[in-house]
């Protein structure tokens, strides 16, 4: 009696497994066929894109851009349509080392589209840093750049690709024929920057007696009025530098511009200016504009008014006018800058008191 029962059970047993080999099997079928289908979606994908992006922008005539523009648009809305599916698709072409530099570009701005995480801002300004800038328009390009900069990424790659590359300029029809030069362009990207970015940075190129961009940075650095950047200036290596340009730095770091506080009672207070270059920081500029028209020479007051603590902040302030990017980014910019130097001056002075 024992041993049929034990029959019976291992007949159960070998039933069990034999059902379990059976699920597993198709189990394994469906997976094969959900990975062929993923793989089918990326193929269809894969050969849009090879033949959508076959081309180099600034080689095509005005209408060839036109249809062209329309052909990326049937690969966006491919990808936005089913982006659980596809957007896996895009990253692994993009991933190609062989990938079109305008493609990885374009595909970057759809991802960001879909997804603004920190991530995907990583993924964009690095094909912010590797595009042919004569192949985008350089407003956008710029504004981007300035923004991410601003945000505190790191974009001195970036920097490097705007100050290598043909691009001079550009205009903004909003500005009429105001130009955002190739040096505004510069101090956009450097300016927006956080100061401990982009002060090595420049020090660095500005070190290089064989870089295209040295004379900029120099300047840049003189624009920057931070400790950090009188310290580089004051151990720069001048070699091949003109004598004009030896004598600007030496000027800057002897004499630079101070303002003079408002004699007597100041026109705006500090309680102002705290809020005012706190919004600027969040990229909120209406109370500090209102300051500027109610007072037109409130940087008297800011240098009265400001504390050595408050330096960071207004620092900060400084950079969101950088990242505008606008032909009026260095008024602004020189304008917080006098009054840092006139800050950092005014601390020296105290402390050797």
């Amino acid at each position: 009696m024992y041993g049929i029962v034990v029959y019976f059970e291992n007949k159960r047993i070998l039933h069990r497994k034999t059902k379990l080999s059976i699920c597993l099997v198709l189990l394994a079928l469906l997976c094969s066929v959900s990975v062929f289908s993923q793989e089918d979606k990326c193929i269809g994908l894969q050969k849009l894109i090879d033949k959508t992006y076959n081309f180099k922008p600034s080689k095509l005539t005005d209408a060839q851009q036109t249809a062209k523009s329309a052909e990326m648009d049937v690969v966006w809305n491919k990808v936005k349509a089913n982006k659980e599916k596809l957007v896996p698709c895009l990253k692994k072409e993009m991933n190609k080392t062989n990938a079109n530099n305008f493609f990885v570009f374009d595909a970057a701005n759809l991802l960001f589209s879909l997804d603004k995480s920190d991530n995907t801002k990583k993924i964009l300004l690095e094909s912010y840093e590797k595009v042919d800038l004569e192949d985008i328009d350089p407003a956008y390009w710029i504004r981007v750049v300035g923004a991410l900069g601003f945000e505190g990424f790191d974009t001195t790659k970036a920097a490097e690709n705007w100050l290598k590359s043909s691009v001079d300029g550009y205009y903004l029809p909003q500005h009429g024929t105001r130009k955002v030069t190739k040096f505004i362009g510069s101090l956009a990207i450097y300016g927006s920057m956080d100061e401990k970015l982009a002060t090595p940075a420049l020090a660095k190129i500005a070190s290089d007696e064989k870089h295209s961009a040295r004379e900029t940075a120099i300047i840049l650095l003189m624009l920057q009025a931070i400790p950090e950047s009188f310290e580089r200036l004051k151990s720069l290596n001048t070699n091949g530098l003109s004598e004009a340009n030896k004598v600007a730095i030496k000027k800057f770091l002897e004499n630079p511009k101070i303002i003079k506080a408002r004699e007597g009672k100041p026109k705006t207070t500090r309680k102002e200016f705290l809020i005012a270059f706190k919004e600027l920081s969040e990229q909120k500029p209406d109370k500090f504009i209102e300051l500027t028209i109610d007072v037109t020479d409130g940087e008297k007051d800011v240098v009265a008014v400001m504390k050595q603590e408050d330096i960071p902040l207004i620092r900060k302030a400084r950079r969101y006018f950088a990242a505008m990017a606008t032909p009026h980014t260095l008024e602004w910019y020189q304008s917080f800058t006098n009054i840092l130097t006139t800050m950092i001056k005014k601390s020296e002075t105290e402390i050797q008191k």
